[in-house]
């Protein structure tokens, strides 16, 4: 993890494997091609997220075979005691501020395995993004009050981000109201 507690591209792929593997034991090629599909899906073809060996989640114990070995024989894998606390932990790691593509992932991965956590560390969890994109906000009305940079389109293009992350916020709203 990055200092501010946020996850780094390789942990946002291992959580990838470990929501996988949340549902019960799955086999290797499924996961393996789960999360490479999914990663593609939200930020597009990226060779920083091309992740870590599910043979490496298996030697840290956060996966285990429950039949075969691994990759060779398509083995049946499945969360450990301390996968589901990575897991965890992973689920309730920060965002960090800014759009970009591991945000993007980070978010959509959290979204997607949310209903893994406690009812109360989800409300937290949306509470975090609701923040972040509070911050956002702000960030674009200070760039919005900056006469001496709305040349161009710059303006209407800045209005359109605001709209969007006004979005955000009330979608964040709508969701904490009804965990």
């Amino acid at each position: 993890m990055y200092r501010d507690n946020s996850l780094i591209p390789k942990e946002a792929i291992r959580m990838a494997a470990l929501g996988a593997l949340s549902g019960g034991p799955r086999a290797y090629a499924d996961i393996a091609g789960e999360v490479r599909q999914f990663a593609a899906r939200i930020v597009g073809p990226s060779l920083d997220l091309l992740g870590s060996s599910i043979e490496l989640l298996k030697f840290e114990g956060l996966i285990a075979p429950v039949s075969g070995e691994g990759f060779e024989d398509n083995a049946q894998l499945r969360l450990t005691d301390d996968g589901w606390s990575a897991l965890k932990d992973y689920l309730t790691a920060a965002v960090r501020p800014g759009v970009n593509d591991l945000n993007k992932l980070v978010v959509a991965l959290k979204l997607r395995f949310l209903h893994l956590l406690e009812k109360e560390e989800q409300i937290e969890q949306i509470d975090a993004l609701r923040g972040l994109y509070e911050g956002e906000h702000a960030r674009l009305h200070d760039l919005l009050s900056h006469e001496e940079w709305q040349q161009g389109h710059l303006r209407a293009w800045i209005e359109m981000e605001i709209a969007q992350v006004e979005d955000r916020i009330a979608w964040c709203d709508r969701l904490t109201a009804s965990a």
